[in-house]
């Protein structure tokens, strides 16, 4: 089923999106979506082409989301803050068949810019369109950080976001008149899964370019929104600029996830009343996986609730035995919403071991405490250490890097690196040579230089103890930095 087209049949003149105070209907952005969808099968993008998209948020990627879909069309959403070579090598693991984009600088043999298709796309023919497409059909390729240091494509189906979409809804319930900010960028599982989610509820979504702290305030207080979703480091801003923020009798979940949420937060979100939504997800699972209602959040905070209707979570030891409630270990995750499997691999095990490290209490409520072993998030964004010494080891000047994450009151966690010189260099160098390698997120903002790094009898750098070094300067002899 045509998600959009069937609620622009049943809801017609309801607002399907609001931008920089425009808005579109469910009416108006179906027969965009339409003659866009006609636009690209004149280009040749048909049933299964693989489209790379590298846009901001903005009306025209939400059309394009679904005119894709309306073909059957694979779409590969690529982080707009990546390196051109980053970039590059995603489309060619994920054989992209074209390049939609607004630069004319990024390369491709099939390069669709975005001003070529709007502003008017009413001008083009309506297309036939394709027999219906199946529920286990590829939407797209996600890439995540996984656990192996490189980017792993994670291929979601249609079934997936549906069985997501239900179960989220099911938690959080839905009302008709529901409007959910969007903040978060549409090439991450977190922007997109709202985007197919509003189409199936037939609500408003209120998109914003970025998040501006200001904009995202404005909007929380005047605009009626009811949902938003949100990652740590946004929230500690917002209540960083507004202290004693109360935003809009109509706000009822703030959705906050995609990194641990650190207690100083959680209280003073909670001691302004905010409505918590704690909720812990993965790419590989279509977003969500446990979510705690408002309620749940303010009788237990810290905790991520239970699992959602359909999904099965199950904390196992190091030989994958089960373990009972108290008892940490992995988290693994089965259920509808596991994706198909990554790019190039077998179909993922069931249940699929997310790396993630916690465990459920006795009312089966799931506590996260670890985000995936070595895995830094800092403002929401994945970051996997052994990349970013990869890029540091191309340096001539550098013999040996450590790359970590450090706790920090805004990002969560920022990256710091430990790095032995074989020849005299500036830690300003170092950064200017990476910058030219790798997502600025990415960059350590704090390089030390060390005569030696800490290794286990096997050869492994021990990351805990030079984490440990460079933020109580205790195990580690800093040279500098």
């Amino acid at each position: 089923m045509d998600w959009l087209a069937e609620r622009a049949a049943q809801k017609p003149n309801v607002p399907a999106l609001e931008f920089g105070g425009q808005t579109w209907t469910y009416a108006a952005l179906n027969e965009d979506v339409e003659a866009l969808a006609a636009m690209l099968a004149a280009r040749g993008i048909t049933r299964e082409t693989r489209a790379a998209i590298h846009l901001a948020n903005q009306p025209a990627y939400v059309a394009l989301i679904h005119a894709l879909a309306r073909l059957g069309a694979v779409a590969v959403p690529l982080n707009t803050r990546l390196a051109q070579a980053e970039l590059e090598w995603q489309m060619e693991q994920s054989q992209s068949e074209c390049l939609i984009c607004e630069s004319e600088q990024l390369a491709h043999s099939k390069r669709i810019l975005i001003s070529e298709l709007f502003p008017a796309p009413r001008q083009f023919p309506a297309r036939t369109r394709p027999p219906q497409r199946e529920p286990d059909a590829v939407q797209g390729i996600f890439f995540t950080s996984g656990t192996t240091g490189f980017p792993k494509g994670a291929m979601l189906t249609f079934d997936n976001h549906y069985a997501s979409a239900l179960a989220s809804a099911e938690r959080l319930g839905v009302d008709p008149h529901d409007r959910w900010l969007l903040t978060l960028p549409l090439y991450h599982i977190g922007g997109m899964s709202i985007v197919f989610r509003a189409a199936l509820y037939g609500i408003t979504v209120v998109l914003h370019p970025h998040f501006d702290v200001d904009a995202v305030h404005h909007a929380l207080t005047q605009a009626n929104i009811s949902l938003v979703s949100l990652v740590p480091t946004m929230l500690h801003r917002l209540l960083e600029k507004y202290p004693s923020f109360k935003p809009s009798p109509s706000l009822r979940a703030i959705l906050l996830g995609g990194a641990a949420a650190p207690a100083s937060l959680l209280e003073k979100a909670l001691a302004l009343k905010l409505p918590l939504a704690l909720t812990y997800g993965l790419t590989e699972a279509a977003s969500q996986v446990a979510t705690s209602t408002p309620e749940q959040t303010r009788l237990k905070p810290g905790s991520v609730g239970k699992p959602l209707n359909g999904t099965t979570v199950d904390i196992v030891d190091p030989a994958g035995k089960p373990l009972p409630p108290g008892e940490i270990g992995e988290i693994v995750v089965s259920g509808r919403t596991v994706m198909r499997g990554y790019l190039g691999s077998e179909p993922p095990p069931h249940p699929f071991p997310t790396g993630d490290i916690g465990y459920l209490d006795s009312d089966g409520d799931l506590w996260v405490l670890t985000r995936r072993t070595d895995l830094i998030v800092s403002g929401g964004e994945n970051i996997y250490p052994e990349e970013v010494e990869r890029a540091l080891m191309k340096h001539p000047a550098v013999h040996e890097a450590c790359v970590v994450g450090v706790p920090d009151p805004e990002w969560g966690q920022s990256v710091a690196a430990a790095v032995v010189l074989r020849e005299p260099c500036s830690g300003e160098t170092l950064i200017q040579f990476l910058r030219e390698q790798i997502a600025g997120y990415k960059v350590p903002r704090r390089i030390v230089f060390v005569e030696a790094l800490p290794h286990t009898a096997s050869g492994k750098l021990k990351r805990a103890e030079v984490a440990s070094g460079l933020f109580q300067a205790k195990t580690l002899k800093i040279l500098s930095g």
